[in-house]
């Protein structure tokens, strides 16, 4: 679709009566986000970073959620955070964890660990608490001064035009109107910006209730996630504990759909619960709440200028960690995408590949998820038999514990399916996309350490290239690229495209103007993206590998760059730094 004439018929009027009234206030923004979550803010600071102003209208007056909820971040989240500039606060602040077990009334019966996949820079998991992220986004994205915050706002109608979208939001003082280039509903489970494009929000009401405490207390416990069925402690339910950050503990409990709120919250009762699991020593609750939770899609992820993202556009179970995950993934596809709409560096074409490749992770989740919350969550008698039988079948001999669906855990999904990934051999035929191939084309780039010619420090690969559309040459094996970096540097590239070359730790190579070093600081680096020939990656502003070509010869290398910057930013006047 272009954006320039939404499809006719797909454009909604909405307000009291049908129609946009009066309002007390008009304010522009080339980017108006509902919705002040973990995906909302970072939408927004992602945008400041490419010179975005964006305001955010947030229903609550708080700046936080005030609850632990999301908790688990994974790895190449935690290499987002660190491009935002808050992941000291979560690696300092949190408890990072790699081992899972899983126990059947009082045995243990499935270990799973997360190993380090080479010399990893972040953890496989970082347990923090939602609420403080919110906080630490919150700060960082009102330092940028390109955001501007309304809290108590509530959105209550919108409509749009070939050139604007206009938001119309309830504050305390009245309605107000807010007119925009785009529109980015990221305002949660009950999105009003879903609602009023009438988006179908296809799927189902997952089975279970679950109470949460998060508590003080010292135990004598490793940082490890652990998974009781039918424990002792809370006969015939599900309860998960982990550790969120020094002497600070969460416990989920399955219980009745139909229990009453207010007695499960009682203080004496919640007591009673955190005792029987840790035993008799003194504790603290510090905020308890009550959830559920579904399996959803909504059935676009765009109308016009108009985009849905995290929970607004999908949900999905919490025992895998893939909602805030996913969600944080789908405000980096969409910002540097809206960034590069803004600022006039890519044709509005490629903003219909948002919805594209985050819906079909979406999809992913969503399945992977259903199958655990299936197994986990039995919807009847039958179901719960089946389940039963493979957790009796594990006790009894460890050998068949691979039956056991104790929740998948978050990874990004590949975009190996995208219009925007071309992944070639040496003779110019696709290369079929192997899982075990850490570079292939539509994958998040490996990172580690390195250090980049002009900087001083140690930093990251991706920090050093997220954020901006980057060649990156990789000389054969046992190769300086020093030619390699010659050829690179007389590539014409539009305005804003850094051209990098890799080296192995140790190496001195003298490049031209225009060409930056990256020297693996590891070797890490060196092992995952060079082969027996030169490479040509791609690599887009979310940090996923778009290209990767196998340069048959070195004079190959200017017809690839441009084939692979047709690629990603097509119809763009080739324009020499």
């Amino acid at each position: 679709m272009d954006p320039q004439h939404p499809t006719p018929g797909r454009i909604r009027d909405v307000g009291p009566g049908g129609t946009v009234t009066a309002q007390q206030n008009t304010t522009e923004f080339p980017v108006i986000i509902s919705g002040g979550g973990p995906v909302g803010m970072a939408t927004a600071l992602l945008l400041a970073r490419q010179g975005a102003r964006s305001v955010v209208l947030e229903r609550n007056t708080s700046t936080h959620c005030g609850q632990s909820r999301a908790i688990t971040v994974q790895r190449d989240i935690l290499a987002l955070f660190d491009r935002l500039g808050i992941v000291n606060e979560i690696l300092d602040g949190g408890a990072s964890w790699s081992l899972g077990r899983t126990y059947y009334r009082d045995q243990e019966i499935l270990r799973l660990r997360w190993p380090a996949r080479g010399e990893e820079v972040y953890p496989a998991f970082v347990n923090f608490p939602q609420f403080r992220i919110e906080e630490l986004l919150h700060a960082e994205t009102a330092r940028s001064g390109l955001v501007e915050f309304r809290h108590g706002r509530t959105v209550v109608g919108l409509r749009q035009g070939a050139a604007s979208v206009i938001v119309e939001a309830e504050g305390p003082a009245g309605q107000e109107r807010y007119t925009g280039a785009y529109l980015v509903g990221a305002d949660g489970i009950g999105s009003t910006t879903r609602e009023a494009l009438r988006i179908p929000f296809d799927g189902w009401p997952a089975e279970g209730r679950f109470l949460v405490a998060d508590f003080e207390v010292d135990l004598p416990l490793a940082v490890e996630r652990r998974l009781w069925f039918d424990p002792p402690f809370s006969p015939g339910g599900i309860v998960l504990m982990h550790c969120m950050g020094k002497r600070t503990w969460r416990i989920d409990w399955q219980i009745d759909a139909d229990v009453d709120e207010g007695a499960v919250l009682r203080p004496e009762r919640l007591g009673e619960r955190v005792r029987n699991v840790i035993g008799d020593r003194p504790f603290a609750v510090l905020r308890a709440n009550t959830y559920t939770f579904q399996q959803r899609r909504a059935r676009r992820f765009r109308e016009g200028r108009v985009f849905l993202a995290g929970d607004s556009a999908h949900v999905v179970s919490p025992f895998g960690a893939r909602g805030m995950n996913s969600g944080l993934e789908d405000a980096e596809n969409l910002a540097w995408k809206l960034g590069f709409v803004l600022t006039g560096q890519v044709d509005p074409a490629l903003l219909d590949t948002y919805e594209l490749e985050r819906i079909r992770a979406a999809d992913h989740h969503i399945q992977v998820t259903g199958e655990t919350m299936r197994f986990m969550t039995p919807a009847d008698a039958e179901g719960k038999a089946r389940r039963d039988a493979v957790l009796e079948a594990a006790a009894a001999d460890p050998t068949r514990s691979d039956r056991i669906d104790s929740g998948k855990l978050y990874e990004p999904h590949p975009y190996t399916a995208s219009p925007l990934t071309l992944d070639l051999e040496v003779d110019g035929s696709p290369r079929s996309a192997r899982p075990e191939d850490p570079t292939r084309a539509g994958v998040p780039a490996p990172d580690g350490f390195c250090q980049v010619s002009g900087s001083s420090g140690r930093t990251t690969l991706r920090k050093a290239l997220g954020g901006a559309v980057s060649l990156l040459v990789a000389p054969a094996e046992g190769g300086a690229g020093h030619d390699l970096a010659q050829r690179l540097a007389r590539v014409p590239t539009p305005t804003g495209v850094r051209r990098h070359l890799l080296t192995r730790p140790g190496t001195t190579t003298q490049v031209p103007r225009g060409v930056d070093v990256i020297s693996d600081s590891t070797g890490a680096l060196v092992r995952a993206y060079t082969g027996p020939r030169d490479r040509l990656y791609l690599v887009r502003p979310d940090c996923y590998i778009a290209v990767r070509i196998e340069l048959a010869a070195p004079d190959a290398l200017a017809g690839a760059a441009e084939r692979a910057l047709d690629i990603l930013m097509p119809r763009m006047q080739r324009i020499q730094r």
